[in-house]
């Protein structure tokens, strides 16, 4: 009789629970498998969906720009032109963009803004944004002015990777700013020959006196030569007070016709103290008839300023010529107009003082208005023209009542020439 040997009960229930721990096991593993399953599908759908979306935002950002009305381009630091929109490629009468794209944008610029417009791009590819008006040449020749916006474009990396340039066509916009400036110089030449000839007695009695001390003396010569009693030292003095009055005489002259003339000065650094010595040959005459004197107080050594000598002129002898009219009803003792030059902010200060009645705080407010006066017959253009000069200089103009005792002060600022360009004049 054969015994089978059976294995010991511990040992099947090893097995037992060994065949659970795998089935659990393969059954945890199962489910991680299928979780992970999951989770790379919403992945995998996420990222779909965002490159479906960074698709459809390139789309929609690339019609945007194309359908943008203003030249839109990308460009290298070399200025290698990437990109352009169809407005650009029409703002530079490109036909197609092969036939721009790949080439300098410094083909298309005027000579004269090249390396400004250099200075611009190093600029930006150095982190900076910009903004710079200049002419470009069309591929067929026709020159017109622009204006562009460059911005830096970043990569991931936060590194400059393009220039992004707005450029819209402002050439008409220049044209209308031309007329205004041609119409705004024929006003203002108009206004200083008004002006002469309001000023006509007071020169007129200028002129006399220089004329006539020429006449005296010019015959006392020709008595003491015709009586044989004059020495030549009398005669050689009298001679020379002929030649100080006519040089007198001749320097008014010379001042009125240069501020009269319709051509102006050119804009460039101007000896603020010589421009209030040539307005005081105009204004000294107005202000004695009037009884008013005025008072210089000039800063010594004042920097040279930028500007047009007849201009600043035209505005200096406005004010004082206003001061003086402020002036007529006041007793003899207060006619006294200060003008003084200064230096704030890097700014040429010029004040002009007068001690006058003063204007109530309304009417102050109102006085660069156009066409408004509070003369019986002033037009109201002469400061606003005034106006027009000193902010067209850089400056401001502006009146305030005197701190103390009665009048205004009128006084308006002017941009200071940078030293090189006084080393140039």
């Amino acid at each position: 009789m054969q015994f089978i040997a059976h294995p010991p009960l511990w040992a099947l229930l090893i097995a037992v629970l060994t065949l659970i721990g795998l089935v659990l096991y393969v059954s945890r593993l199962n489910l991680n498998l299928r979780h992970s399953k999951r989770v790379l599908e919403v992945e995998v759908g996420e990222r779909r969906r965002a490159e479906e979306n960074l698709a459809a935002n390139e789309n929609r950002l690339r019609q945007i720009i194309a359908t943008e009305p203003e030249c839109v381009k990308l460009q290298t630091l070399d200025g290698i032109l990437l990109e352009m929109n169809p407005a650009g490629l029409s703002l530079v009468e490109a036909g197609q963009p092969g036939e721009i794209i790949g080439t300098s944008v410094y083909n298309l610029i005027a000579p004269e803004f090249r390396e400004a417009y250099r200075a611009l791009s190093t600029r930006v590819f150095a982190g900076d944004s910009g903004v710079m008006e200049f002419q470009i040449i069309s591929l067929k020749g026709c020159r017109r002015w622009v204006e562009t916006h460059a911005v830096p474009l970043r990569d991931r990396c936060n590194k400059v990777i393009a220039l992004l340039g707005i450029t819209r066509d402002i050439t008409a916009r220049k044209h209308a700013e031309e007329e205004v400036r041609l119409h705004y110089r024929e006003l203002a030449h108009a206004s200083r020959v008004n002006t002469m000839g309001e000023m006509a007695s007071g020169l007129a009695h200028e002129l006399n006196q220089p004329l006539a001390a020429i006449a005296n003396y010019s015959h006392g010569c020709l008595r003491r030569i015709r009586s044989g009693t004059g020495t030549v030292d009398d005669l050689t003095r009298a001679i020379e007070q002929v030649c100080n009055q006519a040089d007198r005489a001749a320097d008014i002259i010379r001042s009125l016709r240069r501020f009269v003339n319709k051509e102006d000065s050119p804009h460039q650094p101007q000896d603020l103290q010589g421009i209030v010595h040539e307005a005081m040959l105009i204004a000294g005459p107005e202000a004695h008839v009037h009884g008013v004197d005025i008072n210089l107080k000039l800063m010594p050594d004042m920097p040279r300023l930028m500007g047009h000598a007849i201009q600043i002129e035209q505005v200096i002898l406005n004010l004082i010529r206003n001061a003086v009219e402020a002036m007529s009803n006041m007793p003899a003792m207060l006619r006294r107009i200060d003008l003084r030059t200064s230096i704030e902010d890097d700014m040429a200060v010029v004040e002009v003082r007068d001690f006058g009645p003063g204007l109530p705080r309304e009417t102050l407010a109102r006085i660069f208005d156009p066409f408004f006066t509070t003369k019986t017959t002033g037009m109201g253009m002469g400061l606003p023209i005034c106006r027009s000069i000193v902010e067209a200089h850089g400056g401001t103009l502006s009146a305030v009542h005197n701190e103390k005792g009665c009048g205004l002060t009128v006084r308006f600022t002017l941009c200071l020439a940078m030293e090189e360009e006084a080393l140039h004049e």
